[in-house]
């Protein structure tokens, strides 16, 4: 184990990059919509940051086209090497970009293309990096290899969030939002410096002496359709309680519980520590007693945790309405930390990088990625308060039964 926990460190560092660099453009929601769209009130420009958000989603599935097809054909680790720089550069550009009263609209622009392109490289990165640990560490470790991987995300997030709450701060100068961006050279740097130590997977490696014929991608969606179809749909069910529940969090309390506002920038750090913390553990519970049993349990604590905070809401109790957010938090960790588990699960090793990329990209496109506007767009136009809460709940429903699917044909 010890040998295989030294193969994997690059892909948990680039993890842990590719989550830091992602993150910040919605942990810096605020500042963002400030800088670059002034003149309209806070909802809306809101609104325009995270459109923006929603617009980098388009550019995953050709990413995941792209870099998938270099994995199942080439190995994981050539496609891992090229991912790194493609995200870190585009989130330097956006350190160093002029605000919206410097150069107007071009400002706006360069934007849009930095996220389409951070969102293009991203898609090889993750998929990528789960399948290689679990490849290596997997067999009756599988549900505990994914967690890690997917809380190996989570000290990226940790880190995106712990520095923009810190240079956003009263002590650093009104330019000091931008080093969180500048930050993400040197760290990709590093990350490339240990990925020259990466191995390719048994797993892989066995399937090139098998010489088992490899599918063009269209006879691989005909083939597979439904099992796409599945992966799509969970992953952007688990997706779309990541994003409101982690990152959009941050923005939403303020709204509508006005006196959340002095606190919520801490309180999130603990919000993400809850998610990341819960993820392990499910894994090992996953592994020990079966992921039906972890799934069942995460869906009701989820159901139960969003009530409360409705009625923290309604009733602005700003200590239930933290309690409720952490507790969301930690039952929905489960669906994000088992499902690359599951999935890899469905496809064979010269096909599974293409299966898993390509729809978890695809769900990432059509509901995660869109999650945040939606919310922001029915809380303005229908004022409805209550719509992200239901919106968790909806998709933990849509991810449970997307989970006990997949178990019926494993």
């Amino acid at each position: 184990m010890t040998q295989n926990k030294k193969k994997v460190t690059g892909a948990f560092l680039g993890t842990i990059v590719e989550y830091y660099d992602y993150s910040l453009y919605g942990f810096s929601a605020g500042i963002i919509a400030e800088k670059f769209f002034p003149g309209v009130d806070k909802v809306s420009s809101l609104m325009y940051v995270f459109a923006i958000y929603s617009l980098s989603y388009l550019a995953k599935p050709l990413g995941s086209i792209f870099f998938s097809r270099i994995g199942d054909k080439y190995g994981r680790r050539f496609s891992l090497r090229i991912t790194m720089i493609g995200i870190a550069i585009p989130t330097l550009i956006i350190g160093i970009l002029p605000e919206y009263n410097s150069i107007g609209v071009i400002t706006t622009q360069i934007l849009v293309l930095c996220r389409f392109f951070q969102g293009f490289f991203v898609a090889g990165e993750y998929d990528g990096a789960a399948i290689y640990v679990i490849e290596h560490i997997g067999g009756k470790h599988h549900y505990t290899a994914s967690a890690l991987t997917r809380s190996a995300g989570v000290a990226g997030l940790l880190l995106g969030i712990a520095t923009t709450n810190l240079f956003n701060s009263s002590v650093f100068p009104e330019w000091a939002w931008r080093i969180p961006f500048l930050l993400s050279l040197p760290l990709a740097l590093i990350t490339l410096h240990y990925r020259k130590f990466l191995e390719e997977t048994p797993v892989f490696i066995e399937s090139q002496t098998q010489k088992i014929e490899f599918f063009s991608l269209l006879k691989f969606i005909k083939k597979q359709w439904f099992v796409l179809c599945w992966v799509i749909v969970l992953s952007g069910g688990f997706g779309v309680t990541y994003q409101v529940t982690v990152i959009f969090m941050k923005q939403y309390l303020p709204l509508v519980i006005p006196n959340s506002s002095n606190i919520i920038s801490a309180f999130s750090v603990m919000i993400v520590i809850g998610f990341g913390i819960a993820m392990p553990i499910s894994g090992l519970l996953a592994d020990r007693f079966g992921r039906n049993i972890v799934v069942k349990c995460s869906l009701i604590s989820t159901i139960i945790a969003c009530i409360l905070l409705m009625i923290a809401i309604r009733s602005q109790l700003l200590n239930l309405a933290l309690i409720s957010c952490m507790l969301i938090a930690v039952s929905v960790a489960p669906f994000n930390a088992l499902a690359h588990g599951v999935i890899i699960k469905a496809f064979r090793a010269n096909e599974r990088y293409r299966g898993v990329s390509l729809g978890h990209t695809t769900g990432s496109l059509l509901m995660s990625g869109t999650a945040n506007y939606i919310c922001l767009y029915f809380m303005k136009n229908f004022d409805f308060n209550l719509f992200p809460v239901f919106y968790i709940i909806f998709f933990t429903v849509i991810s449970y039964f997307a989970m006990r699917i997949f178990s019926k044909h494993q």
